[in-house]
Formats: C-alpha cells, structure tokens, sequence
C-alpha cells in the first residue's frame, strides 16, 4: 500500500487525540491515567518555575547590558531580546519537560500502551513485557540518544529569531516541528516495545512515518499550552493515541 503524503500523517496523528478519550470510556483506562498525571503535573510545576526565573533573570541581564542612545533602537532591541528568552524558555520547557517526563513515566506509560493494546486487540496481541526497570532503561536510551540532535537543531532555529520579524516566526515554527518530531516517536515506541521490536527496529518504523510522528507530537505541545490540565494529561493522552496510531500502522498491508 501507498504511503499517506506527509501532511496526511500530520493531520492523522493529530486526529489521534479526539479518539483518546472515547477509547479510555469505551476500554475503562480512565484509572491508568491518575498516576502518571499527578507525577507529571509535579514536574512540569517544578520545571515551569525554575525555567521563568531563569528567563526573568537572563532578559534583565541582557537588557542592562546592551544600551544604545536612540529610543527607537533600544525599544527595538529590548523587544528582540524579549521574545527571544520568551521563545528560548518556551523551547527549554517542553524540551526538558518531554524528555524528563518520557523517562521517569515511561513504565508507567508503557503500562498505559499495554493495557490500550490489551484492550483493543486482547491479551494475545502483546508479545514483550519489559517490566519497571527495563521499560525505564529503554524510555532513557531513546530520549537520550536524541538530545544532541535536537539540541543542535533547536539552537539553529533560535539563532533565526535574531533577525526581526520573520525570523521570529521561522524560529518559532522550527522549534516547534522539531520538538514534535522527536516527541512523536518517544510516544510510538510505547506500543512499539510490547509489539516485541527493538529500539533500532522501532527507530526504522518511526522514521519511515515523520508525519505522523509530527502530528503526534504537535498534538502533545498544544495540549501543554494549557496550563495545569495539559500537563497533567499531554503524557498520557499521548501515549494512547500514539498507540492507537502505531496498531493502525502496524495492522496495515505491505
């Protein structure tokens, strides 16, 4: 079968997610959620209060530091320097936040993809079952193995803001996408790693689907846009549409 065109997969991976809550009715998930909630919403509180200090105090610094005699300018410059540190913590949130939370949840996720699995194809279907401490290993070696790279990418796309207006934008964009990317695949694995495949064999799957694990990812940050309930429920409501998304895939022909 044809591949789906990338902004196909962008769309289905964001679709995913108006599936998610009639599946945790529908399969009784609901109490898989609670946990994982409540421990995410502690870090993200913790994470968000640490990152705005140190923005706070970065934006200041740099704005006594640089000084220029035309108003104009400086209100310019000021400006620059404001939505930078905006976009720079923006980035450094979700960017510590995915990774951190996809680690320390990541048995209690996969326990979430277990159980959706379970649920929607039986017990039969499953065919690894990592436990605790191996679900965490996994959850750091592929969260890890990527932070370079988004790193160097995100750094890339936060230079773009330096130019006015329009670079703004493309930084924006950018961080976003590349965040989405990366924090789609962490989401697929989950199924993925009870489905019995490798981490490089998961890592092949996801990157044969980049819109998808696009979409999956857009959907996650947009739910962490909304304070306290995102929080709280971007992880775990990742988790089942990404898993929704990659049985999808998996049940689909050659």
């Amino acid at each position: 079968m044809a591949r789906r065109s990338a902004i196909s997969q962008i769309f289905s991976g964001l679709g995913a997610y108006l599936q998610v809550p009639r599946a945790l009715f529908r399969y009784g998930l609901w109490p898989f959620q609670f946990l994982p909630a409540v421990i995410s919403l502690i870090l993200s509180l913790a994470l968000f209060f640490v990152f705005y200090l140190a923005a706070d105090g970065f934006s200041a610094w740099m704005d006594g530091l640089i000084e220029v005699p035309w108003a104009w300018l400086d209100k310019t410059i000021s400006m620059s320097i404001a939505i930078l540190t905006f976009l720079a913590l923006l980035a450094g949130f979700f960017f510590v936040h995915k990774h951190l939370v996809l680690i320390v949840l990541a048995p209690f996720l996969g326990k979430i993809a277990e159980e959706t699995l379970k649920a929607v194809k039986g017990d039969a279907f499953i065919k690894s079952d990592l436990g605790f401490a191996k679900a965490l290993a996994r959850g750091a070696k592929i969260n890890l193995q990527y932070i370079v790279r988004e790193l160097f990418t995100n750094f890339l796309f936060l230079l773009c803001g330096l130019i006015p207006v329009l670079g703004s934008a493309i930084s924006a964009a950018g961080m976003f996408l590349t965040q989405a990317r990366f924090l789609g695949y962490g989401l697929m694995d989950f199924p993925l790693e009870n489905r019995g495949l490798s981490v490089p064999e998961s890592d092949s799957f996801v990157k044969e689907r980049k819109g998808l694990s696009i979409g999956l990812g857009s959907g996650y940050l947009l739910l962490m846009m909304i304070p306290i309930v995102g929080w709280m429920f971007a992880p775990t409501f990742g988790t089942v549409a990404g898993t929704l998304k990659a049985l999808e895939e998996l049940e689909q022909p050659e």
